[in-house]
Protein backbone atom coordinates (compact mmCIF):
# COMPACT_ATOMS: atom_id res chain seq x y z
CA UNK A 1 0.00 0.00 0.00
CA UNK A 2 1.31 3.43 -0.84
CA UNK A 3 1.03 6.42 1.49
CA UNK A 4 1.90 10.08 0.94
CA UNK A 5 2.59 12.51 3.77
CA UNK A 6 4.00 15.99 4.13
CA UNK A 7 2.88 19.25 2.56
CA UNK A 8 5.86 21.25 1.37
CA UNK A 9 8.00 18.26 0.36
CA UNK A 10 5.64 15.27 0.09
CA UNK A 11 7.07 11.85 0.87
CA UNK A 12 5.80 8.73 -0.90
CA UNK A 13 6.20 5.48 1.00
CA UNK A 14 5.37 1.90 0.09
CA UNK A 15 4.34 -0.19 3.12
CA UNK A 16 4.13 -3.98 2.97
CA UNK A 17 2.64 -6.21 5.65
CA UNK A 18 4.79 -9.33 5.98
CA UNK A 19 4.03 -12.31 8.20
CA UNK A 20 6.45 -11.34 11.00
CA UNK A 21 6.94 -7.61 10.44
CA UNK A 22 6.06 -4.54 8.41
CA UNK A 23 8.43 -3.33 5.71
CA UNK A 24 8.50 0.19 4.35
CA UNK A 25 10.37 1.71 1.45
CA UNK A 26 10.68 5.44 0.88
CA UNK A 27 10.05 5.96 -2.82
CA UNK A 28 10.32 9.73 -2.92
CA UNK A 29 11.24 12.29 -0.27
CA UNK A 30 12.57 11.53 3.18
CA UNK A 31 11.29 10.49 6.61
CA UNK A 32 11.97 8.28 9.59
CA UNK A 33 10.23 5.12 10.74
CA UNK A 34 8.23 7.25 13.19
CA UNK A 35 7.06 9.50 10.35
CA UNK A 36 5.93 6.48 8.32
CA UNK A 37 4.14 4.93 11.33
CA UNK A 38 2.38 8.26 11.94
CA UNK A 39 1.29 8.54 8.30
CA UNK A 40 -0.16 5.04 8.33
CA UNK A 41 -1.73 5.38 11.77
CA UNK A 42 -3.43 8.66 10.88
CA UNK A 43 -5.17 7.35 7.77
CA UNK A 44 -8.77 8.67 7.53
CA UNK A 45 -8.19 10.91 10.56
CA UNK A 46 -10.49 13.90 10.90
CA UNK A 47 -9.29 17.39 11.77
CA UNK A 48 -10.23 17.23 15.45
CA UNK A 49 -9.46 13.55 16.08
CA UNK A 50 -6.47 12.16 17.97
CA UNK A 51 -3.18 12.61 16.10
CA UNK A 52 -0.94 9.53 16.27
CA UNK A 53 2.66 10.59 16.80
CA UNK A 54 4.14 7.39 15.37
CA UNK A 55 5.59 6.18 18.67
CA UNK A 56 4.64 2.59 19.51
CA UNK A 57 3.31 3.52 22.97
CA UNK A 58 0.85 6.11 21.55
CA UNK A 59 -0.94 3.80 19.15
CA UNK A 60 -3.94 2.63 21.24
CA UNK A 61 -6.23 5.65 20.49
CA UNK A 62 -5.30 5.41 16.79
CA UNK A 63 -6.20 1.71 16.72
CA UNK A 64 -9.53 2.39 18.46
CA UNK A 65 -10.32 5.20 15.99
CA UNK A 66 -9.54 2.98 12.99
CA UNK A 67 -11.64 0.09 14.36
CA UNK A 68 -14.55 2.48 14.90
CA UNK A 69 -14.13 3.87 11.38
CA UNK A 70 -14.18 0.34 9.93
CA UNK A 71 -17.48 -0.38 11.72
CA UNK A 72 -18.96 2.90 10.44
CA UNK A 73 -17.85 2.13 6.88
CA UNK A 74 -19.28 -1.42 7.08
CA UNK A 75 -22.63 0.06 8.11
CA UNK A 76 -22.48 2.62 5.30
CA UNK A 77 -21.64 -0.13 2.81
CA UNK A 78 -24.67 -2.16 3.95
CA UNK A 79 -26.87 0.90 3.48
CA UNK A 80 -25.53 1.60 -0.01
CA UNK A 81 -25.88 -2.06 -1.07
CA UNK A 82 -29.49 -2.09 0.17
CA UNK A 83 -30.21 1.24 -1.53
CA UNK A 84 -28.81 -0.10 -4.80
CA UNK A 85 -30.98 -3.23 -4.63
CA UNK A 86 -34.20 -1.33 -3.97
CA UNK A 87 -33.42 1.44 -6.45
CA UNK A 88 -33.19 -1.17 -9.22
CA UNK A 89 -36.75 -2.34 -8.47
CA UNK A 90 -39.48 -0.81 -10.60
CA UNK A 91 -42.52 -1.55 -8.43
CA UNK A 92 -42.84 -0.12 -4.94
CA UNK A 93 -45.89 -0.88 -2.78
CA UNK A 94 -47.12 1.13 0.19
CA UNK A 95 -48.05 -0.96 3.23
CA UNK A 96 -50.06 0.05 6.28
Amino acid sequence: MEFVFGYTNPTRVEVTNRQQNVEYKIIEGFGSETDVRAAVGNVWRGTYQYHFSGWHSDRKPAIERMEQKIEELKQELKEVEFALKVTKKKTWLKTN
